[in-house]
C-alpha cells in the first residue's frame, strides 16, 4: 500500500509539474512571438531609418530604392531561393549603397568622371556600410549586400575581388538589379539608356560582371523588370 501511494503520489506530481512545464513553455512561446514582433518592427525602423539616411545623402532617389528592391525580388524567386531569403533579399537590398553616408558630397554629387584617386575613395562605400551594419548587428543579407554588391562573376570587382560562388547569392541578386537601374536612369554622372540597350548591356556582361544565370533569369522575367520601370520610373510622382 505504501508503495502504490508513493507511485500515485510520484505520478500526481508528475502530472503537475509537466503541467507547469506546459504552461511556462506556452509563456516563453508567447513572450518569444512578442519580442520577434517586437524586433521585427525595430528592424524595419532601422532599415527605414537607415534608407532615409542615404536618399538623404545621395543624389539618388527614393523610387531607385524601391525598383532596386523590386527587381532583386523578381530575380531571387525566379531563381527558386527560399521564401525567407527571398524576403530578406527584397528587404535588405535598399541598404546596399548605405556606406556612402561616409563618403563627401563632393564625390557623390561630382558631375562627369571621378579620377582614379577619387574612385579609389568612393569604393570604401561597400566597407563602410558592412561595418555600419554590422554594428548595428542587422542580419548578415544585409550586411553581405552593402559589402559585396560591386563584387563581379570574373573577380575584378571590388573591395575583395571575389569570384563566382565565393559572392554571396544575395550580393549576385542586388548587383544585377542595381546595375541595370543605373542604366535605365538619370544620374548627376551620366544620361539614361533606352531599356533595350540597357538589356543588351546587360547580356554582354554574363560570364564577366555577372552570373551567367542570372542574366539568363532576368531575360526570363523581363516583363516583371519592364512593369516596375515604368510604374516607379522617377518621373512618376509618389503618392
Amino acid at each position: 500500500m505504501r508503495a502504490l501511494l508513493r507511485v500515485s503520489l510520484l505520478t500526481e506530481q508528475l502530472k503537475r509539474t509537466n503541467e507547469l512545464l506546459s504552461d511556462d513553455k506556452l509563456h516563453l512561446e508567447q513572450l518569444v512571438q512578442e519580442r520577434t514582433i517586437e524586433l521585427e518592427g525595430l528592424t524595419l525602423g532601422l532599415v527605414t531609418a537607415l534608407e532615409k539616411a542615404n536618399e538623404m545623402n545621395d543624389s539618388d532617389t527614393g523610387l531607385h530604392l524601391v525598383r532596386v528592391s523590386s527587381y532583386s525580388r523578381i530575380l531571387a524567386e525566379a531563381l527558386g531561393l527560399s521564401t525567407d531569403t527571398v524576403h530578406k533579399i527584397s528587404r535588405y537590398s535598399s541598404l546596399h549603397d548605405v556606406g556612402k553616408v561616409g563618403i563627401p558630397d563632393v564625390l557623390l554629387k561630382k558631375p562627369g568622371t571621378l579620377t582614379a584617386a577619387e574612385f579609389e575613395d568612393m569604393k570604401k562605400h561597400t566597407v563602410y556600410g558592412y561595418e555600419l551594419l554590422k554594428l548595428a548587428n542587422m542580419d548578415h543579407v544585409a550586411q553581405n549586400i552593402a559589402w559585396c554588391h560591386h563584387e563581379k562573376w570574373n573577380g575584378a570587382g571590388y573591395p575583395r575581388r571575389l569570384r563566382e560562388d565565393e559572392i554571396p547569392i544575395e550580393a549576385r541578386v542586388v548587383a544585377l538589379a542595381d546595375v541595370f537601374d543605373a542604366l535605365t536612369t538619370k544620374r548627376c554622372y551620366k544620361t539614361e539608356y533606352n531599356l533595350e540597350t540597357s538589356r543588351e548591356i546587360i547580356l554582354s556582361e554574363a560570364g564577366r560582371h555577372f552570373e551567367p544565370r542570372l542574366v539568363e533569369v532576368q531575360q526570363d522575367c523581363w516583363a516583371g523588370f519592364v512593369e516596375v520601370f515604368n510604374t516607379y520610373g522617377d518621373d512618376i510622382l509618389p503618392e
